[in-house]
């Protein structure tokens, strides 16, 4: 077949390659031509800096227009039916290309998480043939919400042939991005890893909003037939296992008030962690006769803060959001938070994807897979070294390790830079506390903001809220027509208010004392059959990466358990206190030396005890492997009685 080199490729094509990235061009192109020059020599572009995506490579302009050439020649021969020449690669070569491409050593074990990700052993997808799944009679599934870890758990067991329902509370499915609507809301992870790896999507950003992210989720829920499945307007208030009859009984409300118990084989909870908003106990909030709202309870038709006088409290992400987006339109914004956060640059803020680069997303998916890999390692693993604490550093309490100091430095540098002549607020801009102690956040004009005529920065908190104004730890008094509380959430309390008893009436906040929760894989409890937990205790990686990523992997190994306990006969898989407990050490053990334990370090990961309870301390490489495939010995078992 004749390559498409000019007039019958397809229109979009040229100008969709001369906007792509480059090093993922190369790697596509050695997949296309099995030609692995396009990695070596004067292709090999420059190392990826930061959280850029180095789309020209660093590489001469001659050199880049060779690379494009060739690709929009090989692209247009696939697109035409041309097939790959390198179909299987091997595991050297894979990692190979993703180091090329990134310019960093990428160690050997990342090979199977590579070929996974890319597809070429097939992934998760659904709808793709799998090991047979001999559901018993009568088994059915129960998952609790309908955002973004109950659609994966929902599309996973359709996959497979498992019967299920889902009961949301809200009216809506899409979880937080249902709920989070206020100005300037989005996601600081890339669109591109920000979703399902079997569910691509047209994003119109590279780092989509709020509103995109829940049309995002709908389109999902409906190409995969969830919506029918789900009962909206209904909470569960009680989960309780039934160990005679082998079950969960699930006591429901919905909005009229009428109650319902289900029952279910297993219950998988995906009530997930940023959904109880966390207002401070302050003297006279309720006093307040302007408009006061929590970010996340932001009214659907927006505030009319034209002109007025609004207090933004915090300066976590929703608040470097929100502060941004309407500083321009308010009268004046006075900033009110207690610890500055670190602030990494973004390159790609606010920018839209061209329409031609959104078709070769979508026409190409080696493309896509290969820009969404790319991305994984910068958002993910690159920045782990940074995280440990090297006991022989003199950091004096400023950073934790070499590589984290020159983090340190190089964002108190773009700190400076984006001040500008507003030097007089940099001393409250630098974090006492090393690089990465609290989740990075990305810029979006935090500091240019703060240094605008109309805008006053309260370093301290509020301590009264009066009719018209707010008091601040100062004892200055600042009058407000608006007050926006961007002061995030209760995280710790997992599951609460949600009652849950397992075996012999055990409770499981009683196990867990309140907030101290654990969970083996951060998804199963010893004492609880049958009960798994998507987003649970120490799955946030606070290093960065997409939850995606992780709710995938969750639901990976929930399968692997299904599918095993299906094919042996068995009833009930309960995890092993010994096994349980092993884990969690090791959890414990690692986060000792990483940066959220270190001295000066705190915020809402911690719990009431002092301990970790959201973050994740290991690489993603290593909860990938810990994930792979679940091991029946590590559960408690009971077979099925014959009728």
């Amino acid at each position: 077949m004749a390559d498409r080199t000019g007039e019958d490729a397809p229109s979009w094509l040229a100008d969709a390659i001369a906007q792509a990235n480059i090093p993922t061009l190369a790697c596509v192109l050695v997949h296309l031509t099995g030609d692995r020059g396009w990695i070596e020599g004067r292709f090999v572009p420059t190392r990826t800096r930061g959280l850029d995506d180095n789309d020209d490579g660093g590489l001469p302009p001659a050199v880049q227009a060779e690379i494009r050439d060739a690709a929009r020649i090989a692209v247009a021969a696939w697109l035409a039916g041309t097939p790959p020449v390198l179909t299987g690669p091997s595991d050297a070569l894979l990692v190979e290309m993703m180091g090329v491409s990134l310019g960093e050593t990428i160690p050997a074990d990342y090979a199977a998480m590579i070929r996974h990700e890319l597809q070429l052993d097939g992934g998760d997808l659904p709808g793709t043939p799998a090991a047979p799944v001999a559901v018993p009679p009568g088994f059915r599934a129960l998952i609790i919400g309908a955002g973004i870890s109950g659609l994966c758990a929902a599309i996973q067991f359709a996959a497979a042939g498992i019967p299920y329902r889902i009961v949301e509370r809200r009216g809506e499915l899409g979880g937080v991005w249902f709920e989070n609507r206020y100005p300037g809301a989005a996601c600081d992870v890339p669109s591109h890893l920000y979703s399902f790896s079997w569910a691509p999507f047209a994003w119109s950003r590279y780092f989509a909003g709020s509103r995109e992210i829940h049309s995002y989720l709908e389109e999902v829920a409906d190409r995969y037939d969830v919506r029918r499945h789900i009962r909206f307007g209904v909470e569960v208030t009680e989960a309780r296992w039934n160990e005679d009859a082998a079950e969960w009984h699930a006591d429901i409300v919905a909005d009229d008030g009428s109650r319902e118990t289900l029952t279910a084989s297993i219950v998988l909870s995906g009530v997930g962690a940023f959904n109880k908003p966390r207002l401070p106990d302050v003297p006279g909030i309720d006093s307040f006769e302007g408009s006061s709202v929590h970010t996340a309870r932001y009214p659907d038709a927006g505030l009319d803060l034209a002109g007025k006088r609004v207090v933004l409290v915090g300066n976590g992400a929703s608040a470097m959001q929100v502060g941004p987006a309407i500083v321009d339109s308010v009268g004046s914004l006075t900033v009110v938070n207690r610890t500055p956060q670190w602030v990494a640059p973004f390159p790609k803020f606010g920018r839209s994807i061209p329409e031609p680069l959104q078709q070769l997303m979508q026409a190409v998916p080696l493309y896509r897979l290969w820009y969404r890999l790319r991305l994984s390692w910068a958002f993910n693993d690159k920045q782990y070294e940074a995280l440990r604490q090297d006991p022989a550093w003199q950091g004096g309490g400023r950073s934790i390790n070499a590589i984290n100091d020159s983090h340190r430095r190089g964002l108190t540098r773009y700190i400076e830079a984006e001040l500008g002549e507003r030097q007089d607020l940099l001393p409250a801009m630098i974090p006492p506390y090393p690089p990465f102690g609290k989740r990075m956040l990305l810029d979006n004009g935090w500091y240019r903001m703060l240094a605008k005529p109309n805008v006053a920065y309260v370093q301290g908190a509020v301590t009264e809220v009066l009719p018209d104004a707010v008091v601040t730890s100062d004892g200055a008094t600042h009058p407000a027509d608006a007050i926006i509380w961007a002061t995030g959430f209760d995280v710790v309390n997992l599951l609460a208010p949600m009652r849950v008893f397992g075996v012999g009436r055990r409770e499981l906040h009683r196990d867990w004392d309140g907030d101290d929760a654990r969970a083996y894989l951060g998804t199963v409890v010893p004492g609880y059959p049958n009960f798994f937990c998507l987003y649970g205790p120490n799955t946030q990686y606070g290093h960065g990466g997409s939850l995606i990523s992780v709710l995938e992997r969750q639901m990976h190994y929930v399968m692997s358990l299904l599918r095993q306990m299906f094919a042996g006969g068995l009833t009930t898989v309960d995890v092993r206190r010994e096994v349980h407990d092993a884990y969690n050490a090791k959890v414990d053990d690692t986060h000792a030396g990483l940066v959220w334990t270190f001295p000066g370090v705190d915020g809402y990961v911690r719990n009431s005890k002092g301990r970790i309870v959201v973050n994740n301390p290991f690489r993603i490489i290593d909860m990938w492997r810990m994930t792979d495939t679940a091991d029946l010995a590590d559960y408690e078992t009971a077979e099925q009685v014959p009728a």
